[in-house]
């Protein structure tokens, strides 16, 4: 694999992903915890997208032939996940009010926003580290599905995925533990704008993966001008 599309591959995930817009959810899900406990659920939310992401790597292939479902076909089948998730993520809603919910759009997710007065103690870091943020959070339909197909077909990227899934984690724990000052600094609506931007990133990648597959699905289309 080249560098270009070694590179391609780390971006592609990262836009996926959204770690940057999940921000306020962060925050929202780890209110009322220490330091250390929204360190902990940091942690164990990016070892759940590792390891949802490991899995899917190395097993999907075997569950795509247990069910004879052919690589293209989940290419075009992810590619259309993807789609919908950068189209949710594009259209995502404006800034939820006190006492309101974070939508996370990409796993039609909701999380209570911070409250305005104080919680005495927040939830355990395993209570909200494993699930939302970990899964389906960091580690969605639409990552999993571009990790399944990077580990099937012919020729497998297992160590440029497992590299690219390894970067995008410690891009995920160094933005959840300045999730905090990244909120303030930016805002709810600087974030909101990120995730706009990131939306159309995977749209864009959407539609650029789902027209290869297609080619090679209708080979007789390649040949065809427009």
């Amino acid at each position: 694999m080249d560098t270009n599309s070694f590179i391609a591959m780390i971006v592609g995930l990262f836009a996926i992903t959204a770690p940057i817009a999940v921000l306020p959810i962060f925050v929202a899900a780890t209110d009322g915890q220490t330091n250390s406990q929204r360190c902990a659920t940091a942690l164990i939310a990016t070892a759940t997208y590792v390891a949802a992401g490991v899995i899917a790597l190395f097993v999907g292939n075997a569950v795509l032939r247990f069910f004879g479902v052919s690589v293209t076909a989940l290419r075009v089948a992810g590619m259309a996940v993807i789609g919908v998730i950068g189209w949710q993520m594009l259209n995502a809603p404006t800034p939820p009010s006190e006492d309101s919910h974070h939508l996370h759009a990409a796993s039609n997710t909701r999380v209570p926003a911070v409250s305005a007065c104080k919680v005495k103690q927040g939830p355990l870091p395993s209570d909200v580290g494993v699930m939302p943020l970990g899964f389906p959070i960091y580690a969605g339909p639409g990552v999993l599905s571009v990790i399944i197909a990077w580990g099937s077909g012919e020729k497998p990227v297992y160590t440029a995925a497992l590299v690219a899934i390894l970067v995008n984690a410690a891009i995920i724990i160094a933005l959840d533990f300045m999730a905090t000052p990244i909120t303030r600094l930016i805002g709810t609506r600087g974030l909101l704008v990120t995730e706009k931007v990131f939306g159309l990133i995977v749209v864009a990648i959407a539609v650029s993966g789902m027209a290869a597959a297609l080619v090679v699905l209708f080979p007789g289309w390649a040949g065809k001008q427009v």
